[in-house]
């Protein structure tokens, strides 16, 4: 009896290391391994923009004071320097004047003549648009604005316009072609409207040239 006894204790044991073998329905677990989470790399223009957001904002260039009083005074210089140019060119040329002036009025204008009127006009304009685009520069370098480039060459035109309309009316002067003008409705309207094309061209010219003298300024530069 004794050696059943035994035989089934060692049956018993050798079974046992099956029995740990096997996992029971209620063991615990054994803990996963842990995975490393991997970040989506940024392209290159969300890191740019993040770069932007992140650097300090630049403080706006400032723009000078007293810009409008500086507009008007230039207007009235390119103003007064055109029409003294103007007025220098056909006193110099006078016997010129005087020879289409006298052709005019027998209907009988010669090529020679026309062509030289038309290159004295022709430098006169050449000088007002270049008088406007210098003192565009200049206003762009002090007062910056390019809206007071406008206004200057506005001022400069009319005022041009304004300081030769007398002239019409001094019988003597020779760039009367047509002889002298009568103050009038019709003249008066004239006027304005050779008042407002002179001032519009010159606001146009004078406005290019404080575009070009403003364009690295950080006010227009940062926007």
């Amino acid at each position: 009896m004794e050696d059943v006894h035994q035989l089934k204790a060692a049956a018993k044991g050798a079974d046992r290391p099956a029995e740990q073998a096997r996992v029971s329905p209620t063991a615990t677990p054994l803990p996963e391994p842990e995975t490393m989470r991997v970040e989506p790399v940024q392209s290159a223009p969300e890191a740019r923009a993040k770069r932007q957001e992140a650097a300090p904002a630049r403080e706006p260039g400032r723009l000078p004071e007293r810009g409008v009083r500086y507009a008007l005074i230039s207007g009235l210089l390119m103003g007064v320097l055109v029409a003294l140019i103007t007025v220098v060119l056909i006193l110099v040329n006078a016997g010129l004047f005087n020879e289409a002036h006298r052709q005019v009025m027998r209907d009988a204008l010669t090529v020679r003549v026309a062509l030289l009127l038309a290159a004295i006009y022709g430098i006169t304009w050449l000088v007002a648009l270049i008088v406007a685009f210098i003192g565009g520069l200049i206003l762009g370098r002090i007062a910056v604005r390019r809206r007071l480039g406008f206004l200057a060459g506005a001022v400069g035109g009319i005022v041009y316009s304004l300081l030769l309309w007398p002239t019409s009316f001094i019988p003597a002067y020779p760039g009367n072609l047509t002889g002298t003008a009568t103050l009038d409705a019709g003249t008066a309207i004239l006027e304005v409207l050779w008042c407002l094309l002179w001032g519009l061209g010159g606001a146009l010219v004078c406005l290019a040239g404080t575009w070009v003298a403003s364009a690295r300024h950080p006010h227009y530069r940062d926007r």
